[in-house]
């Protein structure tokens, strides 16, 4: 992977370039930005405390961020930045001081140097280690005009937004969800007869191939969109077993998704032959002296983010343009499970606030879909993959 070096020589500096790092414009959060010796190595985005909490959150806060801080290989120092709606001239001091220095102590305490700690307000910005910040801050001109913007490499330069437009859907005709849902409907009719899993696992592998498709997938335009193929996608996708093995043939390629799909194929065998539920069957596995087969355990892992087997990011690109458009263009109903694919392909590079943004529509949608709800327990606890902590930034700003 290419590094780019850029050089920040003042608070300012390092400001405007933060939001490079992230790929995002930063609103109503806390920034962790690591360091290994005198380069960025990582940025992590958490929402911001309540400023009138009791200090023992703060504290717990603060303790559960440092602890997440320590999970990336060989980082010594960081940078907090705080991202504030209020005013400098609203508070006493600086935005969200109280929490501030709450992290700070907790930093220190873990080993880290805190090289700085900064608050960008609405009407200024400021350090929280300056022993005399000025009165209403510093101007938010010095951000926008800093040289760091003209000396990042264009090639590197990414299009910035707020981190929300990363789960906004595309507009599309309402005649062409028409279209598609008639397709779909056609799909529907096929596979009426398969009553279980097994059965719909034969009839789906007579009508499509789900390794297949999902690798030919990837190389469809988002923007042009074939509704037979969006139909077909979108009508496995239905499926969990399916849905899971896309996803994850998605994120990590056809290898992992022969595999899956193989392991999906054994267990409808053992449904067919016992008629016990995926639940039986697995507690029964798990009792055995052998244990879980081990493509089940491994698959597990991947799905929970354990392990350093990182997924492909470029891939995971294409797929989220991909799922956007299926979820614009699909029934109401069949919207969670590409909603939810997309939160864990979200989740998977590390993009926590937007993953619980697409949990937040499919649960919207069906609050009892399963999926949903087990991404939402993973995700409202901060909760992110073992890879994610091991993925370095394109573009590093030195001091």
């Amino acid at each position: 992977m290419q590094k780019n070096i850029v050089k920040t020589s003042q608070a300012c500096d390092f400001l405007a370039l933060v939001p490079q790092l992230l790929g995002f414009l930063p609103e109503k959060c806390i920034v962790l930005v690591a360091f290994r010796g005198n380069r960025t190595c990582g940025a992590m985005r958490f929402n911001l405390p309540d400023p009138d909490a009791p200090a023992k959150v703060h504290k717990r806060i603060a303790t559960t961020l440092i602890g997440m801080l320590c999970k990336i290989p060989g980082v010594d120092a960081v940078v907090p930045v705080a991202y504030a709606d209020d005013s400098f001239g609203s508070v006493p001091g600086i935005p969200h001081e109280r929490f501030a220095e709450a992290l700070i102590a907790r930093a220190e305490l873990a080993g880290f140097l805190v090289r700085d700690a900064l608050c960008v307000g609405a009407d200024g910005w400021g350090s929280y280690l300056e022993p005399e910040c000025p009165t209403g801050g510093h101007s938010l001109s010095d951000i926008t005009t800093s040289e760091v913007h003209q000396a990042i490499p264009a090639d590197a330069r990414r299009d910035l937004a707020a981190l929300r437009s990363g789960a906004e859907l595309p507009v599309v005709d309402l005649a062409v969800k028409e279209r598609l849902a008639r397709r779909l409907a056609g799909l529907e009719r096929l596979a009426r007869g398969a009553d279980s899993l097994p059965e719909l696992i034969d009839t789906v592998g007579d009508i499509l191939d789900p390794v297949e498709l999902a690798e030919t997938a990837l190389t469809w335009d988002p923007a042009s969109l074939r509704l037979d193929d969006a139909a077909a996608l979108l009508f496995l996708v239905q499926g969990p077993a399916n849905r899971d093995q896309i996803m994850l043939q998605f994120a990590f390629g056809e290898e992992v998704g022969i595999r899956t799909y193989e392991l999906n194929l054994r267990y409808a065998i053992i449904q067919r032959a016992t008629g016990n539920s995926m639940d039986a069957i697995v507690q029964d596995e798990c009792a055995q002296p052998a244990g879980v087969h081990p493509d089940a355990q491994r698959t597990g892992d991947l799905m929970l983010g354990l392990g350093t087997e990182r997924p492909d990011p470029a891939r995971i690109g294409q797929a989220i343009a991909l799922l956007k458009t299926l979820v614009a263009i699909a029934p109401r109903s069949t919207r969670p499970a590409p909603l939810c694919m997309l939160a864990w392909l979200s989740w998977a590079l590390g993009r926590g606030s937007v993953a619980g943004m697409f949990i937040d529509k499919a649960l919207a949608i069906d609050p009892a879909y399963g999926m949903a709800g087990l991404l939402n327990a993973v995700v409202s606890c901060g909760h992110l993959p073992d890879w994610a902590y091991q993925v370095p930034f394109d573009t590093e700003p030195s001091p």
